[in-house]
This record gives structure tokens, sequence and C-alpha cells, in this order.
């Protein structure tokens, strides 16, 4: 099996199995950019879904053994790093990436979760008893004042509202801050946003606010960089 972890996440071939071409990192960031890219095509609402599940990984090809390998291996950051891993603090303000299983039932179409409002608009299977991984961004503006979303929906919000070349820009910057550490020009085009929503602040106030996270940084590095 050959790992790429420097290839760009949305080259990966078509139909095969993107887990024997990308690790870790890779793989969720290329699975972010083709749901949100067939979402805002299509018109589909695709909100409230897992980030990841077992089947649609399988109906691309991939060996069972692969999946339930790549599945593990984000188990161990959970157990690493905790359900919940401070990535950013800013006075009152701070924001953390929860990541959760479950088991349950998926809508697919094609190799795509949907949801089922989905399933009005494009030919749907539903799919029990599958492992899912649910993303969250938990940010908290005060002690009371709590707000969760889910890491897919923003993803896909992004690729409608602002379209797929922001969207892809939000997904490199993640990309280059979780695998160098460094801030590239795509954190301007994120605090545009961020702007946008209300929060204002500035390139240096924003790379401060994300020195606490550095230390889960580190560890989640060296478990991402990982080939699965």
């Amino acid at each position: 099996m050959q790992v790429i972890g420097f290839m760009d996440f949305r080259d990966v071939p078509i139909n095969e199995c993107p887990i024997k071409y990308l690790d870790t990192l890779h793989l969720i960031l290329f699975i972010l950019y083709k749901r949100a890219e067939r979402c805002s095509n299509l018109n589909l609402n695709c909100m409230d879904l897992p980030i990841l599940a077992t089947t649609p990984l399988l109906t691309r090809n991939c060996d069972r053994n692969e999946v339930h390998k790549f599945f593990r291996r984000m188990r161990r950051i959970v157990e690493k790093l905790g359900g919940e891993i401070e990535i950013f603090r800013l006075g009152k303000l701070s924001a953390s990436l929860s990541i959760e299983f479950g088991t349950g039932s998926i809508k697919v179409h094609d190799t795509y979760i949907v949801n089922d409002n989905d399933c009005e608009k494009v030919q749907c299977v539903t799919v029990n008893n599958v492992t899912t991984l649910y993303m969250r961004l938990i940010i908290r503006m005060s002690e009371k004042n709590l707000v969760v979303l889910n890491v897919p929906d923003i993803i896909v919000w992004l690729a409608k509202v602002h379209g797929l070349n922001t969207m892809y820009s939000a997904l490199n910057f993640v990309h280059n801050y979780v695998e160098n550490g460094t801030f590239t020009d795509d954190l301007d085009r994120v605090l545009e946003i961020i702007k946008a929503w209300g929060v204002n602040m500035n390139r240096d106030s924003f790379v401060n606010a994300t020195l606490p996270g550095r230390r889960s940084l580190t560890a989640l590095r060296e478990i991402l960089s990982t080939s699965t």
C-alpha cells in the first residue's frame, strides 16, 4: 500500500480507495472536500451527518481490514487526546474539537452520505449497523453561552455560501496548521469569514489564541501523519 501524505487531497484517482493514497489527515480533508463539492453541485442539504462511516469507504473499493484499521487509529486519537481537544482560546472565547463514535443507520447516494431530505432529490440506499464518526466544533463565548457546530456542516455551508475556492482555502488552512504548525495566506480568508460572524480579530491575535492548543496539536500531528 502506497500512502502519499503530501498529495493534494483533491487529487485521489476516481474509483480508488483513498486510504491507499492518503494518510489520516489528508483522508479526512478529502472526505470533507468531496462531500461539500457534491452537495453544493447537486444542491443537497447534507446537514447533521457523520464525517465518516465504514460503508462509504467500503463502497470506494477499500478493503474491510483497511477501513477498520483507520477507525482504530481514530479511536487512538480520542484515547490519547480525550474526546474534546482545545484548539483556540482568546479571553472568554474558546473552541474545542469533539470526536465521537457511534453505531447507526445512514443514507448513501453513490458513495456519499446524505440525509433523509436529500433522498427526495436523489436515489438513496439505507445502510444499517454502520460505525460512524462525528467531529464537532464546540465554541464557548462565556460560561453559559455555548455553540456546537458539526464540522462537515461548516464545510458544506462554506462551499454553498462562499464557493468551492473559499471552502478549499479553509481546508488548506487546516492542513498547513495541523501538518506544519504554520499559517499561510489562507488565514486571511478565514479571518474575513470570522469577522462576518461578528468576531473581530487580526492575524496576530488569532495566532496567539492558538497557543493553548499547540500541545494537543503536536500529539495529533504524530498520529495523523502515520500511514493507515
